[in-house]
């Protein structure tokens, strides 16, 4: 029988920008959507595609000392855009995706390039949880190879561990190399800034010094704001699985769920493995 069809589970309502938008447009339509790529278009044509990886880029990379309003979609966005037909099997979708690193393909017109819609991961691993059961168990499919921190690592070091890790995702784990939390590429993208981290999380992100002013020659009390960390910005508590569990119940929790990575842990919560988008596109590819 054959498999299932690009068109039975892309998204036909694409969020797209223009070469001509700035990146702050961007990363604000991101956070609206909860979305984290964007289609850029000419007309009714894809010609490139801007992710939180360039928005990550962007901030922390060459595009450091310009604010966002003054960056170009143009200047960062990918154009070497790979597409596929809805005419396409969602495996060879999968192996695209796996194949070029990337989290989406747009969906375009057989002859015309027109765009009329997108497929991503979250859409393989939804394929996946509805068609795949019983096939394969967490075990088969989980990589064992974690990224790890702590929850006392800057953003500075998580994020050089989220550009290393395979899947973008670095579980925090306590002195029991038991998980409390998740960092992602989205949680630096959409890093607020510290006083903001402190309004919602209830914490102190500054000390306070008492400094001379040589101005006004007297001593003042100065806040002294400190780098977030990755208890600042981590996904707490996060939902974990055992590996002799269904793969196919793991792909429907992160659909349900709306979360990339699943801890695998022992029956005493030590982490042993992880489960991502990209282990289930495997799964879906070698299937």
């Amino acid at each position: 029988m054959a498999g299932p069809r690009v068109a039975t589970y892309m998204n036909r309502s694409v969020v797209v920008v223009t070469p001509r938008d700035t990146l702050a447009h961007a990363r604000n339509l991101m956070l609206r959507r909860g979305i984290s790529r964007l289609v850029v278009v000419e007309g009714e044509e894809p010609v490139g595609m801007v992710t939180v990886s360039d928005i990550i880029d962007a901030l922390l990379g060459r595009f450091m000392a310009r604010p966002l309003e003054s960056i170009m979609v143009s200047e960062v966005m990918s154009r070497d855009l790979v597409t596929i037909e809805p005419t396409k099997s969602v495996k060879m979708a999968a192996l695209k995706m796996l194949n070029r690193r990337i989290g989406g393909l747009p969906v375009v017109e057989p002859g015309t390039n027109k765009l009329v819609g997108i497929i991503t991961r979250t859409d393989i691993v939804r394929a996946f949880a509805e068609r795949y059961q019983g096939r394969y168990r967490v075990e088969d499919v989980m990589r064992r190879e974690v990224t790890k921190g702590r929850p006392g690592h800057s953003v500075f070091y998580l994020s050089k561990l989220v550009h290393a890790d395979p899947s973008g995702k670095v579980v925090i784990v306590d002195e029991d190399d038991k998980p409390i939390g998740i960092v992602a590429k989205r949680d630096l993208a959409f890093l607020s800034i510290p006083l903001d981290i402190a309004a919602t999380r209830g914490k102190d992100r500054f000390v306070k010094r008492k400094m001379r002013d040589l101005y006004r020659d007297k001593i003042v009390g100065v806040r002294i704001y400190l780098p977030p960390t990755a208890s600042d910005i981590m996904t707490e508590n996060p939902i974990t699985i055992t590996r002799d569990r269904d793969a196919a119940e793991a792909a429907s929790i992160m659909v349900n769920e709306g979360i990339g990575a699943l801890p695998v842990v022992d029956e005493d919560g030590r982490l042993e493995g992880i489960v991502t988008k990209r282990e289930i596109l495997g799964a879906v590819v070698s299937g």
